[in-house]
């Protein structure tokens, strides 16, 4: 006997008037199952297994509703469902076949979502497209959808909010921290320097003077136990690590020396 389940799209078999197993309605129609059939044990063996990758297809359906999905995302979430490596690749190629999951088309939408939704440039994108599984290959027929050139105009506007987080310290530092920030994103070499030259970064002269001379004035009385000399060059060294001017250190240990 063959029965419809409550649940849309499932229906229960019955052997000898005893339940035996259940089928999705896909199963059902590919199989032209029909009320009174008999069948052998091979076709029970072949009807469960077709089952089970109907199941897990339908898992991976579920899956990809809410957004598109590489073929490693897809493994790894049957993996983790305890779907078998032959039913996940039987699923895949359905998928591919069906064109509901293709990692070229992926890497397309994924650089344009991140170039409008993230500050992120190009290498950061590439290695979290790797880290999703995409093919080397697919990822250089899709690099030309990256725009540089508005990824660098939007470093420009982040590149003021930078200077405004930096602004306590030495100039030359705080150029080297904003560019910093724009390496940890992924921008490359070319765009930082374009940003750069872009940008109109503010050099406070009295600002600058007061910051070199309340580090020097710390750094000095930190060094009090050693000679003067070597108490000189310590404190020098240590400016010029922050990002301060030789010759701006060098008239400012003058005063403190004299």
């Amino acid at each position: 006997m063959i029965q419809a389940q409550k649940r849309k799209g499932r229906f229960n078999i019955y052997l000898d008037g005893a339940y035996s197993f259940a089928v999705s309605e896909d199963v059902f129609i590919k199989y032209r199952l029909f009320k009174g059939q008999e069948l052998t044990k091979q076709q029970i063996t072949t009807l469960t297994d077709a089952d089970e990758t109907s199941k897990a297809y339908s898992k991976a359906l579920t899956y990809l509703s809410s957004q598109l999905r590489t073929e490693k995302e897809i493994t790894l979430y049957l993996t983790k469902h305890e779907i078998s490596p032959a039913k996940i690749k039987l699923v895949l190629s359905k998928l591919v076949n069906e064109r509901l999951i293709d990692d070229q088309k992926y890497a397309e939408s994924y650089i344009r979502t991140m170039m409008k939704t993230s500050d992120k440039g190009f290498k950061i994108i590439r290695n979290n497209l790797r880290g999703k599984g995409v093919p080397e290959k697919d990822i250089e027929k899709t690099a030309s959808e990256y725009d540089s050139s508005y990824m660098i105009d939007k470093g420009i506007t982040l590149a003021a909010k930078y200077e405004k987080q930096y602004i306590r310290y030495p100039f030359k530092k705080r150029i080297q921290k904003i560019k910093q920030r724009f390496l940890a994103k992924g921008f490359s070499g070319d765009e930082i320097r374009a940003i750069i030259a872009e940008t109109t970064f503010t050099k406070n002269t009295d600002i600058e003077q007061h910051l070199l001379e309340t580090q020097a004035a710390k750094l000095w009385h930190k060094h009090q136990s050693l000679s003067t000399k070597q108490r000189y060059f310590k404190v020098k060294q240590a400016l010029y690590r922050k990002g301060f001017s030789v010759d701006e250190i060098e008239q400012t240990l003058a005063s403190l020396t004299e």
